[in-house]
């Protein structure tokens, strides 16, 4: 089993050195368990790391994680479509509240939607700026589900969802 696991290890380092992602070698880390598993771990930077250390804890490594969480994967490129939904995706709290430059931040965002929704950004989708991402911030919003309320409700009739339980927060209807 030990020569099988690294065998896998191995095989694993080099499908990924293929792809172009970066790895940790097991040697290298203080944990005891990947170091006897021989785990390959990815190593991400730049906007994806920032992703991974302040929003994949809740959202997940995949965009999506317990029902209680908004889920990012194929939706949350929807609220580019209305400026009022751009605007939200920037002003919700844990967003606006990152220790993050306006600059990480707008990379971040603009990771995230290409990551998680490419397919659901509207087709005039312009990546997130500084200025726009340090505006925003600025603007708190009163109410975060008030807010997200309205914006889905602006989707509605802008005709961007044909029902509101498309952006629910869990399978619960009627809890976006």
């Amino acid at each position: 089993m030990k020569g099988f696991m690294a065998s896998l290890a191995l095989a694993i380092s080099f499908s990924a050195a293929a792809a172009g992602v970066e790895t940790v070698a097991p040697d290298d880390v203080p944990d005891v368990l990947v170091r006897t598993q021989r785990t390959v771990l990815p190593k991400v930077r730049g906007a994806a790391e920032d992703y991974s250390r302040n929003c994949q804890g809740c959202h997940g490594h995949l965009g999506h994680s317990v029902a209680e969480v908004p889920r990012l994967k194929d939706r949350v490129g929807l609220f580019t479509h209305t400026p009022e939904g751009r605007a939200y995706l920037i002003q919700v709290p844990n967003v606006t509240q990152a220790m993050l430059s306006h600059e990480r931040l707008a990379a971040m965002m603009n990771w995230m939607l290409e990551e998680y929704s490419r397919e659901q950004l509207a087709p005039a989708f312009q990546p997130y700026t500084a200025s726009e991402v340090a505006r925003l911030r600025a603007d708190r919003l009163q109410s975060v589900i008030a807010r997200r309320r309205e914006v889905v409700e602006g989707l509605l009739r802008a005709g961007v969802i044909a029902d509101a339980d498309v952006l629910a927060f869990s399978l619960e209807p009627g809890r976006y």
